[in-house]
């Protein structure tokens, strides 16, 4: 569980408090809370919506603690979309991250220098010291895995259209 939620959650702490080891600290102490009170964790319905609630109001202690200017607009109503729209990008993140990391490593490597770093297949054939033609296979076999892997998050399969329509080679 840890593993699963600790980098989205990090991730999200990090939009609040803008201090990476505070977030660390926040995340961890929340995890660490939790973990004290396993034995009540079957009365929690969405583990997941409890966990970032917990490191949002978290949050917001510190910086109430620390005496930092939060905006009125996070106790607004309206806040709530914010909070989803972060939470939504750290859900698509971790699905994208876990796709690209299910890929055979050398279609991997291809698609992030080509779609994700910008490179032009000629620098990436001369990097991983393959031919130009290897690196348009790899790039287009990595794409057609990523669709097959995708295809229930017509999200992410925007993201990627997106991705490889505003390629220039």
């Amino acid at each position: 569980m840890f593993y699963s939620f600790y980098p989205r959650l990090l991730s999200f702490c990090e939009k609040y408090v803008k201090d990476t080891y505070a977030a660390e600290e926040i995340v961890e102490e929340c995890m660490l809370y939790l973990w004290e009170r396993k034995s009540d964790m079957n009365k929690i319905d969405d583990l997941k919506s409890y966990l970032y609630t917990m490191v949002k109001h978290k949050s917001y202690a510190y910086l109430k603690q620390t005496q930092k200017v939060v905006s009125l607009d996070a106790y607004k109503d309206d806040a709530l979309s914010q909070e989803d729209a972060y939470i939504i990008e750290e859900e698509v993140h971790a699905i994208l991250i876990s796709a690209l990391e299910k890929l055979p490593e050398r279609c991997r490597k291809v698609f992030e220098l080509s779609c994700l770093e910008g490179l032009k297949y000629k620098d990436i054939a001369e990097d991983m010291d393959i031919s130009v033609n290897t690196v348009k296979s790899q790039r287009a076999r990595a794409i057609e895995l990523l669709k097959i892997q995708l295809k229930d998050h017509p999200i992410l399969l925007g993201y990627l259209a997106f991705l490889l329509k505003n390629q220039i080679f």
